[in-house]
């Protein structure tokens, strides 16, 4: 039996205990949840903040509800700060050895999570999860037969004053993917978690260009779309499978995956090809889609994170009652809270999600607890929208009444951007220029959407569409909203509402000229 094989026969003995793992989520739920509690306890009790509040490794779920208060990241990150100060066990007992770089949801700093070797074993559990269901979907998976590519995020070195490597997650998850393994993989360690993107995608192209089989694709849908438009300009092909003939999945997380679904059918003209949605993040690897014939995934509920919920309607009624899972309801918006093994305690997590199955636990994500777009991994935010439109207005001299964004979506030989449909009260400011001064004052208010902006690469400067005088009351009243709760609704990470208005603008204008044509 050659190296291959035999890798390939133990890699499938592996994922029988997962396998069985996964049939405890749909017999069992509601206990291993409570198992991943008291693990959690047992793990960091006698820390900083389990003294704090009076917590013990025996704690109930209700008592550590009752006396653990429901935080944000603000509000862990005093915590955080000790760490970074040098202070050992404020979160856990378990040294903190990197940080998670991920996106600030109000402000341009980006937000700094304690990452322990326990958190990556959990997400590694997560991934190995991917790998079961993958299996289960298509047995003749040949995963470790031959190469795979994921793109992972960036590595920046140590944070300042500290022996902690500061990354991205999936750089971090990258990094500690088994020696053994690594041969599977590409591109190499070090190309896949450099810090600039665009250097990163440049490289990997070239590489994965002449690699004449691999089996699975994996990441965030907006930046492999830019991969594949270079790879296809490699190699002079129409389609992925010219390439890659053995392609068998694509595993998509990060970003909804409904605007891309038609781009990726037309790289990979296949009807058996899978495409394979995951929900993870810096905080933990939540859910892996368990269907094939449904886009819901399951809930991972033994992977050192535990999970409540709070009512989205009460969030923002500045409710904060959390409700365990065993009390959620089908076809209710749910803010996550999570408590995982590295230190983050009932932790509003940000996310909206809907279950669409107790039995087992299944959920789909819903978006964000604000209003946002995160359509190219940008997390563009409210408040960044306003400092940033505040502050050209000023330099312009000019007011606005009203505003919405939407993103427009890249297709595979057209890059992305943001439609701005602008409503401005009084005289139209010189667009190119207030255009290209309000994009550049948004890379300023968000790092993200600074990132993706970086030379044009995966999103090109903003387009700003002038609306007419009244336009968004008269969109209000036509739509039903009227009175003053009605609001235009500033960021939607959907085209809904800009194809609306489109058309509508669209046959004012054509009334217009009617108009003019008959006078």
């Amino acid at each position: 039996m050659g190296v291959i094989s035999w890798i390939n026969n133990l890699f499938k003995i592996h994922l029988k205990k997962y396998e069985a793992e996964l049939a405890e989520h749909y017999a069992h739920p509601e206990k291993l949840q409570a198992d991943t509690l008291r693990q959690i306890l047992r793990e960091n009790a006698g820390t900083a903040i389990f003294k704090e509040h009076h917590l013990r490794s025996d704690a109930s779920p209700a008592t550590y509800a009752q006396r653990m208060p429901v935080r944000t990241y603000e509000e862990i990150q005093p915590y955080i700060n000790r760490i970074l100060a040098g202070e050992n066990q404020v979160l856990t007992r378990q040294k903190v050895t990197a940080l998670a770089k991920t996106a600030a949801t109000t402000q341009k700093t980006s937000k700094y999570l304690p990452v322990t070797r326990e958190h990556i074993l959990s997400c590694q559990k997560g991934s190995w999860f991917t790998l079961t269901s993958l299996h289960l979907h298509r047995q003749d998976m040949q995963i470790f037969a031959r190469k795979n590519m994921l793109i992972g995020g960036g590595s920046y070195g140590n944070y300042p004053g500290t022996n902690m490597e500061l990354a991205d997650i999936s750089a971090l998850m990258i990094r500690s993917i088994p020696l053994m393994l690594r041969t599977f993989y590409l591109p190499d360690v070090y190309t896949a978690t450099l810090p600039n993107y665009e250097e990163k995608i440049r490289k990997i192209a070239k590489i994965a260009a002449n690699e004449p089989s691999l089996t699975m694709l994996g990441g965030v849908p907006t930046w492999n779309l830019a991969l594949y438009r270079q790879v296809l300009a490699e190699k002079n092909a129409s389609h992925l499978l010219e390439v890659w003939p053995n392609l068998q999945a694509y595993v998509h997380g990060g970003v909804s995956f409904a605007p891309y679904r038609e781009h990726y059918e037309a790289l990979i003209p296949s009807s058996d090809f899978l495409y394979h949605e995951i929900y993870n993040a810096s905080e933990g690897y939540f859910a892996v889609q368990d269907q094939l014939d449904k886009d819901d995934m399951i809930l991972i509920l033994n992977n050192g994170i535990y999970y409540e919920f709070i009512p989205f309607d009460e969030l923002h009624r500045g409710g904060e009652s959390a409700v365990p899972l065993e009390e959620v309801q089908t076809g209710i918006l749910y803010a996550m809270v999570i408590t995982n093994i590295s230190g983050l305690y009932r932790y509003l997590l940000g996310d909206v999600v809907r279950f669409t199955s107790v039995h087992p636990y299944r959920i789909k994500i819903e978006g964000r607890t604000q209003e946002f777009i995160n359509a190219f991994g940008e997390d563009l935010l409210l408040n960044n929208v306003q400092q940033a439109l505040l502050a050209t207005c000023a330099d312009f001299e000019v007011k606005i009444k009203d505003y919405s964004i939407a993103p427009f979506y890249m297709k595979v030989n057209q890059k992305g951007r943001h439609q701005w449909f602008i409503e401005f009260a009084g005289a139209l400011p010189p667009l190119a220029t207030f255009t290209q001064a309000l994009d550049e004052t948004m890379q300023g208010c968000n790092s993200n959407y600074a990132q993706k902006r970086t030379n044009d690469f995966a999103i090109t400067r903003l387009e700003i569409i002038p609306l007419p005088t009244g336009f968004f009351q008269q969109w209000l009243r036509d739509r039903g909203k009227v009175g003053g709760q009605a609001k235009v609704p500033k960021l939607a990470n959907h085209r809904q509402f800009a194809e609306d208005i489109l058309v509508r603008l669209k046959k004012q204008k054509q009334k217009q000229k009617f108009e003019q044509q008959n006078r």
